[in-house]
């Protein structure tokens, strides 16, 4: 029931939670640790079962796994939040049991007259991924009269609402509440504060960053002062900034700590970061000129960075693109190891046809395109030389990346060129090099001219799709390995691509809608318009289609028949709904059944195989009634299109109208084409899967691996091996792999778009005007509404008139965009998925704002102007009051 701190004994999670087993293993560490015990969680176990017993506890479960999103709804969460309040009123009235009250007069006995602070301990808490920072409680200022209530306090914090919403959205299986309590002597402490082993404003690992106040620091800890802030270089141990905060008013002028305490504090934190062997952040105390270390813990919200890509500290660092984040794929959550390689055998294919080199003798980091960490990454730095100062590329990037482009237009590049450039890129090896390259490309450059000829490359472009489609329907051949398999189905999606799609594409785009802005007088804010009305308004396009087809389903049922999806789904199964239900439903999953939430991602299905997807998201498109219609938006926007190229033909002198009509012609033609490469990569991703999910179950079968999402740990050289060899050892594999990529999931929720070798993350220097964030315009439109932030699809309900927030998006959130009034995003371009589809329903959107997550909350109006790129803050979300307790 009780264990000291200060012990030489090995402990165990369970038992003593994850702060206390953090304080005693700095106390074995050799760091000063203020003296103390822990109620571990066999003094609450008593507790439990009466918990676990009571009814509304068991609804509290109920609710938290029932709930269709990650994050409950608003009027879930306070069903939620009143269940639990109930549930802690129960919890507060359990008596202390006669050997849980011996146990707390030894402690009184034992230190006599001292204050106490008095903290929890959860067996979850302060792991790396799962933190749960600020739900459970501390209580300071205990006395011996108050240390029963300050423990029972604790004890009832791990039946929060916070902390069940929090536990559901890290998806944690084991629910039952478990908590120890910590009872320290209170460090009476003239300064203290938090101080990190990293930068936790820019990531960077060779820089400490420490907060420091006067006194206790609860007003620190609670977010009620603005501290003292010290950011020390922990290469050289100068210091780069050392700004006053206003602490309260408390000597507001005056820094808390001097050069030796900064010192003192930077090489602490330094060893504690060195004892974890990870970046960690350190609540400290300084008494009676005394460094006390009151807790350390794992720094989940931060972004790691592979070993094999890091520098030194103090060495010339590398800046790094993430590839993942381009349009096209656009994953900014971790990459399984299958996904993984899989990129890596389609780069290979590339490297392969362009340079005549074997795919597998490719050296990805040498070549720049380093595949570490659970990311694509592209090693700038090896590049700069080629792009003088940027201007080049980020021109490029505009139209499908805002946010890079003001990254390369922005940011300091000159401290990321090499001295030299790489010997595989200097100018005279390139040159060397080129005359292979080009004519290995002659094939390309002559797809890419077939358009010119019009009705010929029509024919021809008709004619691969529709080989396409019916080769893709093929029944999957399992007999040939995995790698062959992977291999040849994406060199199909290559041939098709380059030989129709992507010629398509290419006129589409350049000699089209590019065209169009072109030929129009930039300053004219009538022909800018009209432009603008010109390039939306084509319903061809396949995730439009998907939209338009998910919102017809909406409307063919009750919205009743929504409110149970498992019952739903079994009428779809029995046939048991009307025809015109059951017929749209068949034609959206034989046209997009290998779509789905995060598609690019192998490990998630589709909605083909996960029906219930779809049906979770048609379900809340139907709880809007109908607000929006994407079908009239199509129709209004057909209408616009047409007037409007009617009417800038009159406005344009006689040599441009020609070209005016060859682009609009161009427009009109190859639209479809838009998504269509992403729609064959899926089509092919979908059959790996299914190739994936075959093995799965045939390991399972033979007792090799336990589940089935263990394949997607494994790389295809693991499942080809271990397909011929009975004897290589899968499970172990997986766990090898899994391991990094799993705990990578848990922490990382995206990534950001630059990083450098010593993990700092490169921002945009826009400025942002007061109450406003300054973004990029990539539909047109001015609304206001409530802000709703999501992390992914899955993440919470958007109902009708939300302002969708995230980082960047990928077509399974498109049924999401019908019931936004507007989307905001931080990464993404014109031709970008999520700017595709917001013009083609009418929503305004605005791409490139940095960090725009974490500037915006929950509930804030805002009015987005999706033509100048602003986003005003209207009204602020309203806070709830955190109390009169410390969290911690």
């Amino acid at each position: 029931m009780l264990i000291r701190l200060v012990t030489n004994d090995a402990v165990h999670l369970a038992e003593v939670g994850g702060k206390a087993a953090s304080l005693i293993r700095l106390s074995q560490g050799g760091f000063r640790v203020p003296d103390g015990v822990v109620l571990t969680t066999a003094f609450f176990a008593p507790w439990i079962p009466r918990i676990e017993s009571h009814e509304l506890w068991r609804s509290v479960i109920s609710m938290v796994t029932n709930s269709r999103t990650r994050v409950p709804n608003l009027e879930e969460r306070e069903r939620l939040q009143q269940a639990c309040d109930v549930v802690k009123e129960f919890a507060a009235g359990l008596p202390f049991e006669p050997e849980q009250r011996v146990v707390l007069d030894e402690i009184r006995t034992e230190f006599q007259q001292a204050k106490f602070a008095v903290r929890s301990s959860s067996p979850e808490e302060d792991l790396a991924g799962a933190s749960f920072a600020g739900l459970y409680e501390t209580v300071l200022n205990v006395t011996r009269e108050t240390l029963d209530d300050a423990v029972r306090t604790c004890f009832q914090s791990c039946l929060d609402a916070r902390v069940m919403l929090y536990k559901r959205e890290m998806s944690f299986e084991n629910l039952a509440p478990a908590i120890a309590v910590i009872v320290q002597r209170q460090v009476e402490s003239v300064i203290s504060g938090v101080a990190f082993s990293l930068n936790p404003l820019t990531n960077d690992f060779d820089e400490a960053l420490i907060n420091a106040s006067w006194g206790l620091g609860e007003a620190l800890v609670s977010g009620e002062i603005t501290p003292d802030t010290v950011v020390v270089d922990k290469v050289t141990g100068a210091v780069i900034e050392n700004r006053p905060g206003d602490k309260g008013g408390d000597r507001s002028t005056e820094v808390c700590l001097n050069a030796g305490q900064v010192d003192e504090l930077t090489e602490t934190v330094k060893r504690i970061e060195s004892l974890y062997d990870e970046p960690v952040d350190v609540e400290w105390a300084i008494c009676d000129d005394e460094l006390h270390v009151l807790q350390a813990r794992p720094i989940t919200a931060y972004i790691p960075l592979a070993r094999e890509i890091q520098t030194n500290p103090g060495e010339p660092r590398y800046l790094y693109m993430d590839g993942a984040l381009t349009d096209g794929l656009t994953i900014s959550g971790p990459i399984s190891p299958i996904t993984l390689d899989t990129f890596k055998w389609i780069y290979r294919l590339m490297f392969e046809y362009m340079l005549g080199v074997p795919g597998n003798e490719i050296d990805f980091d040498r070549a720049g395109f380093p595949f570490h960490g659970s990311r694509i990454y592209i090693n700038l730095s090896m590049f700069l030389h080629l792009l003088g100062k940027g201007k080049a590329i980020a021109k490029q990037a505009e139209s499908t990346n805002a946010l890079m482009m003001e990254i390369l237009l922005t940011c300091d590049l000159d401290r990321y060129r090499p001295e030299k450039p790489p010997e595989q890129f200097r100018i005279l090896t390139l040159i060397r090099h080129a005359p292979r390259i080009l004519w290995r490309s002659r094939t390309i450059f002559k797809w890419l001219l077939k358009p010119l000829r019009r009705k010929r490359f029509q024919t021809a472009y008709s004619e691969t799709v529709a080989w396409f489609e019916a080769w893709v329907s093929q029944p999957v051949d399992y007999s040939e390995t995995l790698g062959k398999a992977v291999r040849e189905w994406n060199v199909q999606v290559g041939l098709t691509s380059m030989m129709s799609t992507a010629p398509a594409l290419v006129y589409f785009i350049y000699m089209g809608t590019e065209r169009v802005k072109r030929l129009i007088d930039a300053r004219s804010p009538e022909q800018l318009a009209l432009a603008d009305s010109i390039c939306r308004g084509y319903p061809d396009d396949q995730v439009v289609q998907m939209g338009l087809l998910m919102f017809d389903l909406s409307t063919l049922l009750p919205t009743r028949e929504f409110d149970d999806l498992d019952v739903l789904l079994k009428k779809i199964g029995n046939r048991d709904l009307p025809e015109t239900f059951l017929s749209t439903w068949d034609s959206f999953i034989e046209q997009f059944g290998c779509r789905g939430p995060l598609e690019m991602e192998l490990a998630n299905p589709g909605y083909g195989e996960e029906p219930l997807i779809a049906l979770q998201q048609i379900a809340m498109i139907a709880a809007a009634n109908q607000r929006f219609n994407p079908r009239d938006m199509q129709r209004q926007l057909i209408q616009e299109r047409e007037s409007a190229y009617e009417k800038l033909l009159t406005m344009l002198p006689r040599r441009k109208r020609r070209r005016l009509t060859h682009a609009y012609e161009n427009i009109l033609r190859y639209s479809g084409s838009r998504e269509l490469i992403k729609h064959h990569m899926m089509q092919v991703n979908e059959r790996i899967r299914q190739r994936l999910l075959r093995s799965a179950d045939d390991f399972i079968t033979t007792g090799r691996l336990d589940t089935r999402d263990q394949i997607f740990e494994l790389t295809i050289a693991d499942i080809d091996r271990g397909t011929q060899d009975p004897t290589f050892d899968l499970r172990a594999a997986a766990e090898v792999r899994g391991t990094p990529y799993r705990k990578l999931k848990a922490q990382v929720r995206h990534f950001p778009m630059a990083i450098d070798s010593r993990g700092r993350i490169l921002r945009p220097e826009r400025k942002h005007e007061d109450g406003a964030l300054i973004g990029t315009g990539v539909s047109p439109g001015l609304v206001r509404g409530p802000v709703k932030i999501l992390n992914d699809p899955f993440e919470k309900e958007v109902l009708a008139g939300d302002v969708l927030v995230a980082v960047t998006t990928d077509p399974g959130w498109t049924p999401l965009f019908i019931n936004a009034a507007a989307v905001l995003l931080e990464i993404g371009g014109e031709l970008q998925h999520g700017a595709l589809v917001a013009r083609e329903y009418g929503k305004p959107c605005v791409v490139g704002i940095s960090d725009v997550t974490t500037r915006l909350r929950d509930g804030q109006t805002v009015e987005v102007d999706g033509t100048s790129g602003t986003v005003r803050i209207i009204e602020t979300a309203n806070i709830q009051p955190s109390g009169n307790l410390v969290s911690g």
